[in-house]
């Protein structure tokens, strides 16, 4: 195309005003009236022109978009790939990106935290059924914040406490559902059979990380998740649970383990991808990321020095502790 539609929306503003001011030099009242309506229209058929482009035309590509960016886009609500199918509509996290009120922190009691994922069919995509098919996971992290030093605690970690889980009802109703296949490969990686129709695939760290309680003020997960076959049709996000101890069972209220909350839906690809889920705002984040985003974090343009700066402010990239130590195997609830 001749101009782009950035390019096209400067042009057509650019010549309407200048006709625009032309003309009111030398008109009255009314006919100046009309030709500035004349230039809101123009306004309009410009700006239609340009959010009407292709995607490719005007975003950027997110194969060679930047850790913390595409952590930013997992977190921000109306960026997901996809809806899990069988998952109410009116269910909060429905559309991905979720974080219940006051949950950025854990409960000032608590002392455990658990990173966790899970897979769903896609939404409108047919039903698939090669046994063959499945999803491979690998190198999940849970880093937690420690409030009085400012630190990122690599918390858990798959290659040393490994990955449970199981098929369960889509909208996690409490009924029966069938065994879900598991097994950990040469690498470290754990191989996923696939979602039925009706279930999903809801996987965890095994070991529950554990704290000094009231200690922490956020939490970060990451896993890489890929599909062994480009016929398939699903998608995935991630999330955290904060759990009252390292060996709490599960309650179906869910007073021993309150979700942090969970990342946007990504489409599965036979290529690695990286899901993300961080319980802060995106302002802090910027201010103070984990470790694995922190060197491709950008400088916030926005933020200002206060008289009363917080000493969390800077980025700290230590990625151990030894105040943080992983629980003692203990029986592992699910994460609704």
């Amino acid at each position: 195309m001749l101009f782009d539609p950035y390019e096209f929306l400067v042009l057509i503003l650019s010549l309407a005003l200048m006709r625009y001011c032309e003309l009111s030099l030398r008109t009255n009242g009314p006919a100046r009236a009309f030709h500035l309506t004349g230039l809101a229209v123009a306004f309009c058929m410009a700006s239609e022109s340009f959010v009407l482009a292709s995607p490719a035309e005007v975003l950027p590509d997110k194969k060679t978009i930047s850790p913390i960016l595409d952590a930013i886009d997992q977190n921000t609500p109306g960026q997901s790939q996809g809806y899990p199918f069988g998952v109410p509509r009116n269910y909060a996290w429905y559309r991905g990106s979720h974080k219940p009120p006051g949950a950025s922190s854990p409960p000032s009691d608590f002392t455990a935290v658990t990173g966790w994922g899970q897979v769903y069919p896609k939404a409108g995509a047919p039903e698939y059924t090669n046994p063959d098919g499945g999803i491979v996971v690998a190198n999940a992290k849970t880093y937690v914040h420690l409030s009085g030093t400012c630190e990122w605690i690599l918390i858990q970690d798959q290659s040393a406490h490994g990955i449970a889980g199981d098929h369960f009802v889509s909208d996690f109703k409490p009924k029966p559902a069938p065994p879900m296949k598991l097994s950990t490969q040469p690498d470290g990686s754990v191989a996923i059979g696939f979602p039925p129709v009706g279930y999903n695939n809801h996987f965890w760290i095994i070991d529950r990380g554990t704290y000094p309680a009231g200690s922490v003020d956020g939490v970060y997960v990451e896993m890489d998740m890929k599909i062994n076959d480009a016929s398939m049709k699903f998608v995935a996000n991630v999330g955290a649970d904060w759990w009252r101890d390292a060996s709490s069972t599960f309650l179906r209220n869910f007073a021993n383990n309150p979700g942090a909350g969970m990342s946007n839906w990504v489409e599965l690809s036979t290529d690695w991808s990286t899901l993300r889920f961080y319980s802060w705002s995106t302002h802090r984040l910027l201010m103070n990321p984990p470790p694995p985003l922190a060197e491709t974090a950008p400088t916030p343009r926005d933020v200002r020095p206060r008289a009363t700066a917080s000493p969390c402010s800077l980025p700290n990239r230590r990625a151990d502790h030894p105040l943080i130590v992983p629980s003692l195997p203990g029986e592992t609830g699910h994460a609704r």
